[in-house]
């Protein structure tokens, strides 16, 4: 999604963070203040709106009840967090009525509470 018109010195949400964009031209790249990301974010970035904030920080917040779970050190993160992400977008980009992506990530919690090994088509443990 590129329909914002980004320039240096915004401020947008990726993923489940807030981001100051620090170049655009000739890939992105995006910082936190401790941590630069560069490459092709575009599609990530959402403009910083206090309802996009809330949804990150939300989202964010489902993310880290897992690291309180037994047996989390062996959960497969990466494909985790992409999901998280995934949702977060979705409900950054639908509706405000739309509460399903929140309800996932609500379901996936308690699920990788029960170690369900596949939620959401996402296994829950890494391979070995």
């Amino acid at each position: 999604m590129t329909k914002y018109d980004w320039k240096a010195g915004d401020w947008a949400v990726m993923d489940m963070g807030i981001f100051q964009i620090k170049q655009v031209d000739p890939f992105v790249e995006v910082s936190d203040g401790a941590v630069s990301i560069s490459g092709r974010l575009l599609d990530r970035l959402r403009p910083l709106t206090l309802r996009n904030k809330a949804t990150a920080e939300t989202f964010d917040w489902y993310y880290k009840e897992l690291k309180k779970l037994r047996g989390e050190r062996g959960f497969n993160y990466p494909d985790i967090n992409r999901l998280f992400c995934g949702w977060a977008l979705e409900a950054m980009d639908g509706p405000v009525e739309d509460r399903a992506p929140f309800e996932k990530a609500q379901e996936f919690v308690r699920a990788a509470r029960d170690l369900t090994p596949v939620i959401h088509g996402i296994n829950l443990f890494r391979a070995a």
